[in-house]
């Protein structure tokens, strides 16, 4: 339950990523929001699969954190975020985790290698994506929107199967999930809602 919902969604995203041909010799892969719960997983994940990885946090407290789940570059919310009137930038990333959304994947867009993918699964930079057809014609860019509510039982089985295995995260108990009673939800609501709470919650009933 450590990994719950955000988690199998981090690797529904990186199996989407490889089904479109990532790998690890493609280059970095950013993951933004990093420090949240799908951000967090999929640190680990692509860190332990041989992926360099790449982390955008609007936490300047939490850069060791990231470093210790396996992000090598940490970028600040503000770079990614940051709005820009040209329809490409610099090729920089070979894939993208974006649980954010946005302005965000906006500058995922415009940023990404020829032939790169990002996949989607949040919006809590917010819903509307200001872009041009540039960057997915010019440079065969993927957008990939990734759902963990109505995935087949048949693909929750086999990504589950490999959460257990070769995607299971590092260090989950110790780094990336944390526990708490029923007592504990209210402190921690308050916490997710002043943006304190990295990783995930676990709440235990018993």
């Amino acid at each position: 339950m450590a990994i719950g919902t955000a988690g199998l969604t981090a690797a529904l995203s990186l199996e989407a990523l490889e089904h479109n041909g990532l790998r690890p010799a493609n280059g970095t892969v950013i993951v933004t929001g990093a420090t949240g719960g799908v951000g967090s997983t999929a640190v680990a994940m692509l860190a332990q699969a041989g992926y360099t990885v790449a982390a955008s946090t609007g936490k300047a407290s939490e850069h060791a954190y990231l470093r210790d789940l396996g992000a090598s570059e940490i970028l600040s919310r503000e770079e990614v975020s940051a709005e820009s009137s040209r329809p490409l930038e610099s090729e920089r990333w070979a894939g993208a985790v974006d649980p954010v959304g946005g302005s965000t994947t906006a500058y995922l867009i415009r940023t990404m290698k020829y032939g790169a993918s990002i996949a989607l699964s949040g919006l809590t930079g917010g819903n509307a994506i200001a872009t041009t057809v540039y960057p997915f014609i010019l440079r065969n860019v993927n957008l990939l929107g990734i759902d963990s509510v109505f995935t087949p039982m048949e693909k929750r089985q086999r990504t589950w199967q490999r959460l257990a295995t070769d995607l299971k995260p590092r260090g989950l108990l110790d780094s990336i999930a944390v526990e708490t009673d029923l007592d504990g939800v209210p402190a921690v609501c308050a916490d997710i809602l002043q943006g304190k709470v990295r990783g995930r919650t676990l709440v235990r009933l018993a």
